[in-house]
């Protein structure tokens, strides 16, 4: 990759991070706080705050983990810095 098409390269790859650690983070520091609330209504038998904070965190890490993935694989083809053989 030329010197010129990295600074744009890095842009994107930033601004991309930025967009999918937002969502989660906001969450793990919103959600805490309204456990208590949350709790008042049941799922699947389990109180729905604690499922929210057990279950709920890990699906969204892993959803967030595999469109970061995706879209970073698409910026990479984007600035033919893939690394497909």
């Amino acid at each position: 990759m030329e010197l010129e098409e990295r600074k744009p390269y890095w842009r994107h790859t930033k601004w991309q991070m930025v967009a999918s650690l937002l969502p989660f983070l906001l969450l793990v520091l919103v959600l805490p706080l309204y456990v208590d609330r949350l709790n008042h209504n049941k799922f699947l038998g389990f109180p729905l705050g604690y499922f929210m904070m057990g279950h709920g965190l890990l699906l969204i890490s892993i959803f967030t983990v595999a469109s970061f993935i995706n879209r970073q694989d698409a910026i990479d083809h984007w600035h033919g810095a893939n690394e497909d053989i």
